[in-house]
C-alpha cells in the first residue's frame, strides 16, 4: 500500500509521500509472491529488474538491491518518484489477483535512497576503448544511451544545450513530486561511468549531425526532445497567458516571483503536464484553478494517481469541455468562455471530433491561462542533417532499431514518440544504445 499524500508538503514543494519505514519495507517486501517469470519486470520499459530488486530486499540486501536498480536503470532514482506503476510493474504483479500490487515505487525509492545513504561504491568507468559516440540532449534518453555505451567502454559526450543535465525531470516536474537529490544523485552516477556531459552546448545549426560525424564520432544519437508548445490561436498576445514548458520552470525556479495568491488560474488540458500545472498553480496559493479539458474526466490522459493529487487539492475539473472565446478589460484577458461538448465519434479524441452541446455555455474569470496541449520538437530538427526524415511537425522517424535514414545516426525518447514517460525514454536510450553497438560492430567486420 501507498502512503498518503500530505499536502502540506506539497504547497512546499517537497516530496509528498514519506518515505516507507524499514518495518514498511520488510513487511511489503515479504508480500512479493518471488515469481519465476516476474511479470512485474516484463512491464518495465527501462529493464530495471524490480523482481530482482525486490527479492534482494525480502533477503535484507538492500545495498544489492541499490546497485540493481542503479546498473539497470541510470534514472532508478528519478522513476522511484515518477514513474507510472499502475499501467507498468504494478499493473503486472502476479499477488492483484489476491490483495493491492506490491508497492514498488516504495520499494525502488528504499533501496536507491539507501544506497544514497550508505554510499555505494560508484558505477564502473568506461574504458573509451570501443569508439566516439555523441549524444544530442542530456534527457532521459540522452542519459539511458550514454550509460548504456559507458558500460560498453564507448567514449561518450552529451551535448546539453541547458547548463544542468536532466531535461524534463530537472526543468518541468515540480519539487513535490520529484526530489531533487533524486536527478542529482542519477546525474553523478553518470558522469562517474566517465560521461564528458558539456553543458550549454545546443547542437542546433545546418549539418551539425553531419560535422559531429566529419569530427570523429562513430555515431550520434539524437535526444533533444520537445521543446515548443502547441497554443492556441485565439490566446495570442496576452500577457497573462503562457505554456505549461515556461510556467512550471518558472514554479521550480522562480517561484517567489510568481505571485498565485488570490487569483484564478485555467489549466486547459487533461495530460499530466496540466496536473502539474494546476496542482502547482494550487501549490502557489491560487484561490481556483480550474483544469479545462475536451477529454471526459474518464478519458483524461493523465494517470490516476495524478487525478486524485488534483483532487485532493480542490483542482476543478471542466472535463468534456471547450473554450469558445476570451473575455477582455482594459488590462487584458480577463475571462473564458466555453461549451460543454461531446465526441461525434466515441473514442477519437480531436477537436475537430468535438460536438457542442446547446445550453451547456459557462463564463469563467480568469487572471492567468496556462496552455498544456502538447509540444514538438523545435526547428532545429528540420536543419540537424541533410535528408533527416521526419514525422508531422519534427518527429524524426526510426525503424525497430532507433535508426534514421542516415546511416549511423540514431534518435530515441520523446523526439521519436511525441511524449512519453521518462521510463520508456530510458528504455528507448538502451536500445538505441545496443543497436548503436551493433551497427559499429558490423561496419567493422565489413571492412
Amino acid at each position: 500500500m501507498k502512503l498518503p499524500v500530505n499536502p502540506e508538503k506539497i504547497v512546499q514543494f517537497k516530496g509528498m509521500r514519506e518515505p516507507l519505514s524499514l518495518q514498511a519495507v520488510i513487511k511489503e517486501s515479504n508480500r512479493c509472491l518471488l515469481c519465476f517469470d516476474a511479470p512485474c519486470s516484463e512491464g518495465c520499459p527501462a529493464g530495471t529488474d524490480p523482481a530482482k530488486f525486490i527479492r534482494q530486499i525480502k533477503f535484507y540486501n538492500y545495498k544489492g538491491a541499490a546497485r540493481t536498480i542503479r546498473n539497470n536503470n541510470i534514472l532508478g532514482s528519478v522513476c522511484a518518484f515518477v514513474c507510472p506503476v499502475e499501467k507498468l510493474c504494478e499493473k503486472k504483479c502476479s499477488i492483484k489477483a489476491l490483495e493491492d500490487p506490491i508497492n514498488i515505487s516504495g520499494l525502488q525509492r528504499f533501496a536507491s535512497e539507501y544506497g544514497q545513504r550508505f554510499e555505494i561504491e560508484p558505477p564502473a568507468q568506461s574504458l573509451k576503448s570501443e569508439g566516439r559516440i555523441a549524444i544530442i540532449g542530456g534527457g532521459p534518453a540522452g542519459m539511458g544511451c550514454a550509460s548504456a555505451l559507458a558500460k560498453m567502454d564507448y567514449e561518450v559526450t552529451v551535448f546539453e544545450r541547458e547548463n544542468l543535465t536532466g531535461g524534463v525531470p530537472r526543468w518541468n516536474i515540480p519539487g513535490f513530486r520529484l526530489p531533487e537529490e533524486a536527478l542529482v544523485y542519477d546525474v553523478k552516477n553518470l558522469i562517474s561511468q566517465g560521461v564528458e556531459i558539456r553543458h550549454k552546448s545546443p547542437v542546433e545549426t545546418p549539418e551539425a549531425v553531419t560535422n559531429l560525424l566529419a569530427e570523429g564520432y562513430d555515431s550520434v544519437f539524437i535526444s533533444s526532445g520537445l521543446s515548443v508548445a502547441f497554443k492556441l490561436d485565439m490566446l495570442n498576445g496576452y500577457s497573462n497567458v503562457t505554456d505549461y514548458i515556461t510556467f512550471l520552470r518558472k514554479v521550480k525556479f522562480g517561484n517567489e516571483s510568481l505571485n498565485l495568491k488570490n487569483k484564478n488560474v485555467a489549466i486547459i488540458g487533461g495530460g499530466s503536464v496540466a496536473i502539474d500545472s494546476a496542482v502547482s498553480a494550487k501549490a502557489c496559493g491560487a484561490n481556483k484553478v480550474y483544469l479545462i479539458s475536451l477529454e471526459h474526466l474518464s478519458e483524461l490522459p493523465a494517470d490516476k494517481e495524478e487525478i486524485n493529487l488534483a483532487r485532493i487539492m480542490d483542482i476543478i475539473f471542466k472535463s468534456g469541455s471547450q473554450i469558445t472565446g476570451v473575455v477582455e478589460n482594459e488590462n487584458g484577458l480577463s475571462g473564458l468562455t466555453g461549451i460543454e461538448t461531446d465526441w461525434i465519434e466515441p473514442g477519437k479524441f480531436i477537436p475537430l471530433n468535438a460536438r457542442q452541446i446547446s445550453g451547456t455555455e459557462f463564463r469563467i474569470n480568469i487572471d492567468l491561462v496556462v496552455q498544456a496541449i502538447g509540444t514538438k520538437p523545435g526547428n532545429e530538427i528540420m536543419i540537424l542533417a541533410k535528408g533527416l526524415k521526419t514525422i508531422g511537425k519534427g518527429i524524426i522517424e526510426v525503424n525497430e532499431d532507433f535508426e534514421t535514414n542516415i546511416p549511423g545516426v540514431f534518435a530515441g525518447g520523446d523526439v521519436v514518440n511525441g511524449g512519453a514517460t521518462v521510463v520508456q525514454a530510458v528504455g528507448e536510450g538502451k536500445k538505441a544504445a545496443q543497436s548503436i553497438d551493433n551497427f559499429l560492430k558490423n561496419r567493422r567486420t565489413s571492412k
